[in-house]
């Protein structure tokens, strides 16, 4: 099994908040703002999620591996992360779980602008084929 039970079920939670806060958010936000609505659903539930993990770590309980917060952060919670170590100061001291968090936050910052850059850099600077003959748009 790739994933502790206790794993298992926090990233159960992190979905089932993730499906509310997005369904929530949904009705008052634009069509076109649908992807601010699925990255502040997602940091929301990433932050909810460190939350519970802070309170198992006070109270002595089983606590979220790291594998699964990494997760959460690699799926968009970037901002609900790095929110909750700073804000709850949980997982601030550790170095090495800080430069993962960063190095997932600029992967997906990266992912993004390749998205929406213009031309020449990302996604927009490929050539459209029309016949077997690029036509570039800029």
């Amino acid at each position: 099994m790739l994933l502790r039970p206790v794993d298992q079920k926090a990233l159960v939670l992190w979905v089932i908040l993730f499906a509310f806060f997005f369904t929530g958010l949904f009705y008052f936000i634009p069509e076109w703002l649908i992807w601010v609505d699925l990255f502040i659903s997602i940091s929301i539930s990433t932050y909810l999620v460190m939350l519970i993990d802070k309170l198992q770590a006070t109270h002595g309980d089983r606590r979220i591996s790291e594998r699964s917060l990494f997760l959460m952060t690699f799926f968009g919670g970037s901002l609900g992360m790095v929110l909750a170590m700073y804000t709850l100061r949980h997982k601030s001291r550790k170095l090495s779980f800080q430069l993962v968090v960063w190095l997932l936050v600029l992967i997906q910052i990266g992912i993004v602008w390749y998205l929406i850059a213009p031309a020449p850099f990302g996604l927009n600077s490929l050539p459209i084929r029309a016949n077997g003959i690029p036509i570039y748009t800029y």
